[in-house]
């Protein structure tokens, strides 16, 4: 894969520039949302763009894709959702992950982000079904968080080799979201289990 339009296009629009690609690649750019971000992290590492910025504008090009969808399914589910009904590929695609919803609840949203298809769907499906947005923002943007960094990392220390791991990701798509995934559970368990050890203690006080 060719990597130098996302070259030329960050040289031209800088940080504006990973905003609008991160935005514009969750709605559908024919390239995993992945490869972006791990060109982000690569070009950062390139001293074309400051690591911190450049990932800033990534993660919020993300989220706020994502909160749109949300908004679209709160206010406008039901007449978009017979819509999309029309499509035979994307309303399998709602169905499943209606049905994710329905086993497993609101806290699917914790790993639907790093399954390309559902982390479309889930925001959208969520909102339909009217799930406040505070919920919503607490659930999706701490794992979009996590997502963002592990894929920004992977570019940031290993873009040379990023031509080798879209391929690898073309054909075993499934590897790096499964990594990703275990990457955030033991972050949340070692941020957890710090957060518990920092609780200050309470001392009985004899009489």
């Amino acid at each position: 894969m060719d990597y130098g339009f996302f070259f030329q296009f960050f040289h031209d629009h800088g940080y504006l520039g990973v905003f609008v690609l991160s935005w514009i690649g969750v709605l559908g750019l024919p390239v995993p949302n992945e490869i972006i971000v791990m060109v982000s992290g690569m070009l950062s590492n390139k001293v074309l763009l400051n690591p911190a910025y450049s990932f800033i504008a990534t993660y919020l090009g993300v989220i706020s894709v994502l909160t749109l969808i949300y908004m679209l399914g709160r206010y406008g589910g039901t007449a978009i959702v017979q819509r999309l009904y029309r499509i035979g590929r994307i309303r399998k695609g709602v169905q499943k992950a209606s049905g994710l919803l329905d086993r497993w609840g609101e806290k699917i949203l914790l790993f639907s982000f790093f399954i390309p298809g559902l982390r479309l769907l889930m925001p959208f499906i969520v909102g339909s079904n009217g799930l406040p947005y505070l919920r919503f923002a607490i659930l999706t943007y701490p794992a979009g968080f996590l997502w963002a960094v592990f894929y920004f990392a992977i570019g940031n220390q290993y873009g040379e080799h990023l031509t080798q791991i879209h391929s690898y990701f073309q054909s075993y798509s499934w590897i790096l979201p499964s990594v990703a995934i275990t990457f955030a559970l033991m972050w949340s368990w070692r941020y957890a289990k710090q957060s518990k050890n920092h609780l200050p203690r309470l001392h009985k006080h004899s009489k």
